[in-house]
């Protein structure tokens, strides 16, 4: 438990290509100690040490839509501005990008 922890928290979050190769990994990990810590989930130590995996692994996610979501948003600005730049086949643009900004911060 202790040795996941460290892991997933010591990863560079911020990594997009790294986190794609890992996540699968941990999630199949998780399962794996959710179910073998089940016994001694009553234990101090490891009641508390699995509530901090699990929060973690919720601020991962979180983590995850907020940084997807704002790579949406880059790929709606650059649409905009239509093909190669030229105007062409332009999108609406995104008006409110600062109401996005404070949502995600």
């Amino acid at each position: 438990l202790d040795a996941f922890h460290a892991e997933v928290l010591s990863t560079n979050w911020a990594d997009y290509l790294n986190l794609v190769y890992s996540v699968p990994f941990w999630e199949a990990e998780l399962d794996k100690l959710t179910t073998v810590v089940q016994p001694y989930l009553h234990e101090p130590a490891v009641g508390e040490k699995f509530s901090s995996v699990q929060e973690m692994m919720d601020v991962l996610y979180q983590c995850e839509d907020v940084r997807d979501h704002l790579n949406e948003l880059a790929e709606l600005c650059t649409r905009a501005s239509g093909f190669m730049g030229t105007g062409y086949a332009a999108e609406e643009k995104v008006e409110n990008l600062h109401e996005h900004a404070k949502l995600c911060g």
